[in-house]
């Protein structure tokens, strides 16, 4: 595990560097974001790593540029209008009638893994 300020493309290539002078290469990783994984996979190609025969790739998003990137990246993909939507009924019961002392919940949004070219299983899309 390899903590970051910020998800950006910059702070994945720092943590892939990072990983990579750490000692023994790891075979996969999975990135909080899929802006940090793009930048991981830049400085793993950048350092001769094949990708996904040396090291496989994930993220987390499914952003529009990890489907064009080379390789194309696996990522989860969330289910981003239920998460609007759960984000817009949490702020409507704060804003409204119940109190707001009210405990904690877990909300739990629909996701699934989009495999692409990053971990060698992907179709090229």
């Amino acid at each position: 595990e390899i903590p970051v300020d910020r998800l950006h493309r910059a702070d994945g290539a720092a943590a892939m560097s990072r990983l990579l002078d750490a000692g023994p290469r790891a075979d996969a990783v999975f990135c909080f974001s899929d802006q940090l994984a793009l930048g991981a996979m830049q400085v793993a190609l950048a350092r001769g790593l094949r990708i996904p025969r040396d090291l496989a790739v994930a993220g987390f998003d499914d952003v529009e540029d990890g489907r064009y990137a080379t390789p194309s990246l696996t990522t989860i993909s969330p289910d981003k209008e239920a998460i609007a939507r759960e984000a817009l009924n949490c702020l409507a019961d704060r804003l409204g009638t119940r109190p707001p002392d009210r405990p904690a919940r877990r909300i739990v949004a629909a996701h699934h893994l989009v495999i692409r070219d990053s971990t060698g299983s992907g179709d090229g899309q």
